[in-house]
């Protein structure tokens, strides 16, 4: 019976096209980042920066979870039509609040002026980790994202035609990062720990994709388990400060990562905070939570003009939280969605696949 048990959830998590908890989770961590921008010293506490790195790792889940169902379709990986839905996904939007911050540089000249023209190549490149402050720093994470983009799913087309090869894949590229982690080249240069998020989002994938390794995520999909890591996650949050002096920031954002990994399980499945991240509300602000990371700076400095004097904490917190939102939901519906839509389709015109044999139906693209 268990054994049945495990199919029946294996099958049905290669059904689900979307997993409403994920957004979820995109809703809380967004919340963080902006407490942690705008929240003031009331909120300084809670560390929402580390809000970011729960985004890296649910990226290398997803994307990780689209190649492995389009491989079990088709045969293979159609590094062409990748391209196209994250570059559908991802540049239409950051080129258009780039250019509405780039406009408003220009009005206002002086040092504004002079930090975009001189972060605009690394913003046009994708090298935006490189840029000195700037409007827009906070785009430093795409910069990562994409440069795991080029990589991981080349890898995986060259390397991973097979169960045992993608885990070897993944590990390597772990071992791989942690021996320049370990051999001091400057952050500066490269940080191994922003990408080993992504790395364990792709692993996590790998495994429940697997029907043999399955029974391993799902040993993490109870209620009892969930809640033990999200309690973990909530006081390193809290105890940041306390927990980075003892163990460094770097390997304290490498635990952070883990633990966001062993909770995505739970969060497919039907647990107890799998069902409270699938709430409606959550939902919704988690599918803008892209653009409203884009225009939060945007949104706050709005909320100052209406209210001069308005200073970091509760009122701007809120105050640009929910006018980011209302901004985010019109971009969303009127720009954002239709062209991710029309990417899709593009990418779909675009990749080259055999004719699928009538029983093998089991690609599903994530919405």
């Amino acid at each position: 019976m268990r054994a049945s048990g495990s199919q029946g959830d294996h099958d049905k998590f290669l059904e689900t096209r979307s997993f409403a908890a994920l957004d979820g989770l995109r809703a809380v961590s967004v919340f963080l980042v902006f407490t942690f921008h705008f929240g003031g010293p009331a909120w300084a506490k809670l560390s929402g920066w580390l809000g970011v790195y729960a985004f890296f790792v649910l990226s290398g889940f997803l994307i990780t979870t689209l190649l492995l169902r389009e491989h079990d379709a088709t045969g293979g990986v159609s590094l062409k039509a990748f391209y196209i839905r994250r570059s559908t996904r991802i540049l239409p939007l950051y080129l258009l609040v780039y250019l509405v911050v780039l406009a408003q540089s220009w009005f206002a000249q002086g040092e504004p002026w002079a930090q975009m023209k001189a972060a605009t190549p690394y913003y046009l490149t994708f090298l935006n980790e490189f840029a000195d402050l700037a409007p827009l720093h906070m785009t430093w994470t795409l910069g990562v994202e994409w440069k795991y983009y080029l990589v991981w799913p080349l890898l995986f087309a060259l390397l991973g035609t097979t169960v045992a090869s993608r885990f070897a894949t993944a590990l390597g590229c772990v071992m791989v990062l942690v021996a320049i982690w370990l051999s001091h080249i400057p952050p500066a240069w490269f940080s191994p720990w922003h990408y080993l998020g992504m790395l364990i989002g792709s692993l996590v994938a790998i495994a429940m994709h697997t029907r043999s390794t399955f029974r391993w995520a799902r040993a993490l999909m109870r209620d009892g388990v969930a809640l033990a890591i999200a309690l973990a996650l909530f006081v390193m949050h809290r105890k940041s400060v306390v927990i980075a002096k003892h163990l460094g920031e770097p390997q304290m954002i490498a635990l952070y990562t883990v633990l966001v990994g062993l909770l995505l399980p739970s969060l497919v499945a039907r647990t107890g905070i799998g069902r409270v991240l699938s709430r409606q509300f959550l939902v919704f602000i988690g599918q803008r939570s892209y653009a409203m990371y884009l225009v939060q700076y945007l949104a706050a400095q709005a909320l100052i003009a209406v209210l001069p004097g308005t200073v970091a904490g509760p009122l701007l917190l809120g105050g640009a939280f929910v006018l980011a939102l209302a901004v985010s939901d019109v971009l969303f519906r009127g720009f954002e969605k239709p062209l991710t839509q029309w990417g899709h389709r593009w990418a779909k015109a675009a990749r080259q696949q055999p004719t699928l044999e009538p029983g093998n139906s089991r690609f599903r693209p994530l919405s």
